[in-house]
């Protein structure tokens, strides 16, 4: 038996002890690219030959939930956790995801304190009065958020657990980014359902949003779970699999990652992965990279791997979001034209205003964000917020707002409401719609006739099309790519302040270390290596010039 089947032998025998276990309760540790959406589908199509045709997935990451609805389809209903929670809630169906930031600014304005409705809903911190509050205005705005969505459906599930759905099995991803709100649902969802949860506590990045490790450790200690393991990485080169275990190690001698699970993360051989290992032996790490120049040194790296019938993708992981916008502006001037990047502004929100009223002319939420960005007195914007707080269900915050106001807005709804449905609009209406938003039509002017000029030199560069993604270490969970850039990675930005090093610093590394199915490039702006590559046995990167 060569080594190739006896692997294949091994990696069936995790699988199967998995496909063939009856405990109601399992718990799979894995860690990344290890194959949690090939153990979904085995799952899945194993229950259909049973005839059991209920599957459901919940994770919380779309990025995740879409790639699961493609690998799963047909076998199984993929939601992200809100949107499992509206399906279950009567009535109301509406969902604006920055709720809690639009309620919590409200009770700024009330009470002239501020609170944090994050930390309360997802530790399930019982304030009555604060809780009272959001209540009211959620109701007002007619609206729920993803986390108070949730908290709405535990309630109704501990009022009355008739009414938690019944499935075939329930299969739960990323636990290791639960909180408790989150955990809280699972565990309801226990009392009439088998479960399954996938996690891994290396990659637990979320503390943001009260995500803590401990849930998923507990789970595989309390002994209400059979414990599972998937312990061979599928996605990533030999060298960057043992990187990761090199900086795991030294961790861990550190005095790191002390609550972490013992758990097998391995090399899986095979033909083809065993010849992308030879081509890429080592991870390449250069010093005194500086913000102007990453542009130019991931384009003469293009230039030397990429062939023109190849389909090869870029990742580039900056360490900070504010650092994005110049990199896709530089890579553009390079004449790369197909590149995504996050893109948010403050715009955006009032255009996120604009959008609910074109659903809904009266809808409480849409008057009041559009309101906070065209009231230029802002005394005037927290009184109508008071007025509507106390008079609560009894007035629409349209009503509390200036006639001239409700015109301009809804001229600029007619405007918008044309735009979409490709009616002809006049020179005055685009003006209007210009210095609503404050666009710089100059800018925009530009930026097209660039476009338009780089297409002639696009044509020209063949690397033009080359899919390039450009994210942050958290926009990156859940991406891979065949080659990745790590950008900008100094110790000042990776680590805390004060270049204070956290178990959560560590999991970051090890999330960025493990999107790249071929090779990793570490640009640091410093002169010396940063922690992480130091921790990093030499054996697995060179130093390049």
């Amino acid at each position: 038996m060569d080594k190739y089947t006896e692997l294949e032998t091994e990696k069936r025998k995790y699988t199967e002890a998995i496909l063939n276990s009856d405990s109601g309760k399992k718990i799979i540790v894995a860690g990344p690219g290890t194959g949690k959406s090939s153990i979904f589908q085995e799952i899945c199509r194993d229950n259909l030959k049973k005839g059991k045709t209920k599957n459901l997935v919940l994770s919380f990451i779309n990025e995740l939930v879409d790639d699961l609805r493609l690998d799963l389809h047909n076998l199984a209903e993929v939601k992200t956790l809100h949107s499992f929670a509206l399906a279950n809630i009567p009535k109301n169906k509406n969902i604006f995801m920055d709720l809690g930031l639009v309620i919590e600014d409200d009770y700024e304005i009330v009470y002239n304190k501020k609170i944090d409705y994050k930390k309360l809903l997802c530790n399930l911190i019982d304030s009555k009065d604060d809780l009272e509050f959001y209540s009211k205005r959620r109701k007002y705005y007619d609206h729920f958020g993803p986390d108070c969505s949730i908290y709405t459906l535990i309630k109704i599930f501990e009022q009355d657990k008739s009414k938690i759905p019944e499935y075939s099995q329930i299969l739960i991803d990323e636990f290791q980014d639960f909180n408790k709100l989150e955990a809280k649902l699972i565990d309801l969802l226990s009392f009439k359902n088998p479960l399954l949860i996938v996690g891994d506590d290396d990659q637990s990045l979320y503390s943001f949003k009260h995500a803590n490790p401990n849930e998923i450790r507990l789970k595989c200690k309390d002994g209400n779970y059979s414990f599972f393991e998937l312990p061979f990485c599928f996605r990533c080169t030999e060298v960057i699999v043992n990187a990761f275990d090199s900086v795991v190690a030294k961790a861990k001698e550190k005095g790191f990652l002390k609550e972490r699970l013992n758990k097998k993360y391995r090399y899986y051989s095979s033909p083809e992965k065993d010849k992308v290992s030879s081509e890429n032996p080592k991870i390449i790490v250069k010093k005194e990279v500086y913000q102007k120049s990453v542009a130019y040194y991931i384009d003469q790296e293009i230039k030397t791997l990429f062939h023109p019938r190849q389909q090869r993708s870029v990742l580039i992981i900056c360490s900070l979001k504010k650092q994005i916008p110049d990199l896709v502006e530089r890579l553009h001037e390079k004449g790369f034209n197909n590149i995504q990047a996050p893109q948010k502004s403050e715009k955006l929100q009032l255009l996120d205003g604009f959008k609910l009223l074109l659903k809904n002319k009266e809808c409480n939420l849409g008057w009041r964000i559009v309101a906070k960005y065209i009231l230029s007195d802002r005394d005037k914007f927290n009184n109508i917020i008071k007025e509507s707080h106390d008079k609560n269900e009894e007035v629409k915050f349209k009503d509390l707002l200036n006639k001239d106001i409700i015109d301009y807005v809804d001229s600029i709804l007619i405007t918008l409401n044309k735009i979409n449905d490709n009616n002809k609009v006049f020179t005055d209406e685009y003006a209007k719609i210009i210095e609503c938003f404050k666009y710089d039509h100059h800018a925009i002017v530009n930026e097209k006739l660039k476009n338009e000029l780089d297409m002639e030199f696009g044509q020209k560069n063949i690397y033009s099309k080359v899919p390039i993604k450009i994210t942050t270490i958290l926009g990156s969970k859940g991406l891979t790519s065949d080659y990745v850039f790590f950008v900008n990675f100094d110790d000042k930005y990776i680590l805390d302040k004060d270049k204070k090093i956290t178990d959560e610093n560590i999991c970051k590394y090890l999330v960025a270390l493990t999107r790249a199915k071929r090779r990793i490039y570490i640009y640091t702006g410093e002169s010396r290596l940063p922690t992480f590559v130091e921790w990093t046995n030499n054996k697995f990167y060179e130093v390049v010039k």
